[in-house]
């Protein structure tokens, strides 16, 4: 037999592709193929070569025209699947899976490809039925190309943490040194709420890879989860020294500081989160509650359009923004929003509620009694809801007798509220037992010295116990507060019950309602 017979050809390729020399390999696949254009081995075995090659265009090509030379050979559908895998192509690779199958039924491989072709998918079921199939077939062998561990990722896509540990746990009886296994298991107990567990399979992989940078991020955020947040922070620290380039880590450092009290630290975090992805839209969330908290309602609404550019639909970001216009005293701007809200969730409470203290502060006081009204009746276990529609209807039609009992029913949804307190300090003021109510009273303004609610009622309360300097200080700073005017209007029954402080005080605060 010659030298440069085709079978020596191909024989010195694969020689040639097993010593690693894949140049030479290659060289002799393409020697086969120029004496023997119909060869499919040769083909095949070129293709397999180009894709160790990283030249998945030519492999395809190569696996095309061996199955042109022969049609029916199992094999090279099964490596053009894994080809297209490589590529991302998973449709195509489920195609070429499913021929295997047609063609040798109950392939294991095939099997466990296509169930993880339908897992990068996300089409989790699917890869759970193929999975299933190839682990009760074959167990050994589908275990031994992963179908354990393809399982449990699954598994936990689902919620099914229980099931996906018990997938990691025997992924690992395959590949006992697997970092990414360790990983995913210790994820998986973090995601099923067990943090202590997942960071003794973190330490496991960290003492195979002390280098890992995600194994450092993953144990950081177990201890998140335990409120060890200094732990949190070094471990994210560490993952960031090894690679500076992992957004994510950023943002988790920046959460963590977050839950640390340490507003300033989280700020500059999210800041390098965004300058290494812009496209991370939790991170613009999250830096919008920081913004929020330091009082920086502007950079907030910024954060807050940034995501609506991203997700022009995110009902939450633009009931946040709607929201933040109220604090910039910007009621047109809020009732927009809060009106773009209710079109996308029609039962929000909160949306009717915010909108109608947008409408008050454009006096559109009978607008915002429906608004507040429709918000308690979709979700009575907001005491606020419930209480502002009482207040608006105290502006609207003055006392009843019912009220100090309706009042008390609302406080009862959630008695240590700051308006429910509220509620029962003005139920005990409508009932005359002044000293109680301005007790209680002064005890929600204990709860947030920042709303204005328990000033204007203190503010009466004090004018009813004629402590009228005292009155006139609580409802000024009530005023200063951003109190909405029409609300100003139960300083009319002063009129009767203190006609002397309400010709010197109450009514020049009343003009405010004109």
């Amino acid at each position: 037999m010659g030298s440069d017979h085709i079978i020596d050809h191909n024989k010195r390729g694969a020689e040639y592709a097993l010593q690693g020399d894949h140049q030479q390999a290659l060289a002799e696949f393409s020697r086969a193929i120029v004496k023997r254009p119909d060869d499919a081995a040769a083909y095949y075995n070129r293709a397999l070569i180009y894709r160790k090659l990283s030249d998945f265009p030519r492999a395809l090509s190569d696996f095309d025209r061996a199955l042109q030379l022969q049609p029916r050979h199992v094999t090279t559908y099964y490596q053009r699947g894994i080809t297209h895998y490589m590529l991302g192509e998973q449709r195509q690779a489920i195609k070429d899976f499913s021929m295997t199958l047609m063609l040798k039924p109950g392939d294991t491989q095939a099997l466990v490809g296509r169930g993880i072709s339908y897992l990068a998918l996300e089409e989790y079921e699917q890869a759970l039925l193929n999975l299933d199939k190839a682990i009760a077939q074959d167990p050994e062998q589908a275990g031994s190309i992963g179908a354990y561990g393809s399982r449990g990722q699954a598994y936990a896509a689902l919620k099914n943490f229980d099931r996906a540990i018990t997938d990691f746990e025997r992924a690992l009886l395959f590949y006992p040194d697997d970092i990414i296994i360790l990983n995913r298991l210790g994820a998986a107990h973090t995601d099923n709420g067990q943090p202590l567990k997942a960071i003794e399979h973190y330490n496991e992989a960290l003492k195979l890879g002390p280098t890992v940078a995600f194994t450092y991020n993953n144990r950081g955020e177990a201890y998140r989860q335990l409120a060890m947040y200094a732990e949190a922070i070094a471990d994210f620290g560490a993952a960031i020294a090894l690679d500076p380039s992992l957004a994510i880590v950023y943002y988790n450092r920046g959460i963590s500081y977050a839950c640390s009290k340490q507003p300033i630290q989280a700020l500059i975090d999210y800041n390098q989160a965004l300058a290494l992805d812009a496209s991370l839209i939790n991170v613009y969330k999250d830096r919008a509650e920081i913004y929020y908290g330091l009082k920086r309602f502007q950079e907030a609404i910024e954060d807050y359009n940034q995501i609506l550019r991203l997700s022009p639909d995110d009902a939450l970001a633009i009931f946040y923004r709607g929201t933040l216009s109220l604090q910039l005293n910007q009621p047109r701007q809020a009732v927009e929003d809060f009106d773009r809200v209710i079109a996308l969730l029609p039962d929000f409470a909160c949306a009717y509620n915010n909108r109608g203290e947008a409408h008050l502060r454009l006096r559109h006081i009978e607008r915002a009694r429906e608004d507040c009204h429709r918000s308690w009746q979709l979700d009575p276990s907001h005491v606020d809801h419930g209480w502002m529609a009482q207040w608006i209807d105290m502006c609207l039609d003055g006392p009843d007798p019912a009220l100090p009992e309706c009042l008390e029913q609302i406080a009862r949804a959630d008695p240590e509220d700051y308006d429910a307190y509220l509620c029962l300090g003005v139920a005990q003021w409508l009932r005359t037992d002044y000293q109680q109510a301005l007790a209680t009273i002064e005890h929600a303004i204990t709860l947030d010295e920042a709303k204005w609610g328990a000033y204007f009622w203190k503010g009466l309360t004090c004018a009813s116990l004629q402590r009228d300097q005292e009155a006139v200080a609580m409802l000024e700073r009530a005023l200063e507060l951003n109190l909405p005017t029409p609300l100003l209007a139960p300083l009319r029954w002063l009129k009767q019950d203190r006609p002397d402080f309400y010709t010197s005080h109450a009514m020049s605060l009343l003009e405010r309602l004109a």
